[in-house]
């Protein structure tokens, strides 16, 4: 499989999502919306997503940990942030393009 530049960066972005909805879908539970019906569904979406990106991370970590690593403290970055500083983010980094 020919893998463009364009092609790995947008993989390398669905990895991080991925594991960014993993590790949030993890805040709700032990709460009240993390009922029957919706821990059974937040179950089955992360075996889905953990199925679709376990190969790809692993993959990654192997090819470039410093990367891998780089991109898994972003994620986690951006997960201990309030909503202030995540339109503060977003407001810096179209500073930051449009340069």
């Amino acid at each position: 499989m020919n893998q463009t530049p364009e092609t790995f960066k947008n993989a390398v972005k669905l990895v991080a999502l991925f594991q960014a909805v993993l590790e949030q879908m993890d805040t709700i539970k032990g709460t009240k919306i993390y009922r029957q019906k919706i821990k059974q569904q937040v179950k089955a979406l992360e075996s889905s997503i953990e199925k679709l990106v376990f190969e790809p991370i692993k993959n990654l970590d192997d090819i470039n940990e410093d990367l891998f690593t780089h991109i898994q403290s972003n994620i986690e970055m951006i997960l201990d942030m309030d909503l202030n500083e995540l339109a503060q983010l977003k407001v810096a980094l179209q500073e930051v393009r449009e340069e």
